[in-house]
């Protein structure tokens, strides 16, 4: 039996490379001063509670690493307001 799969690009970076990624688009530094925050709950982002970005209305927006805010940027990803 085979099942089909609707397949579905996912864009990431290694953790081995994830400081050379925030360097080369201009906000590792901002990220180790504590200047960037969860676009849901405004928590400071850290190398180590940093799960996501993406662009929305031109700007660059962070999602830490807890369970409500992952399942906040999941749903604007469902809801196509986050272009994957």
């Amino acid at each position: 039996m085979r099942i089909d799969f609707e397949k579905e690009k996912i864009k990431a970076v290694h953790d081995q490379d994830l400081e050379k990624f925030l360097e080369n688009m201009g906000i590792l530094k901002k990220i180790k001063r504590g200047e960037m925050k969860c676009k849901f709950c405004k928590a400071t982002i850290t190398l180590k509670n940093l799960h996501s970005l993406f662009p929305q209305s031109g700007d660059i927006k962070f999602v830490c690493d807890k369970a409500d805010c992952i399942k906040k940027v999941h749903e604007l990803i469902n809801k196509g307001e986050v272009e994957v």
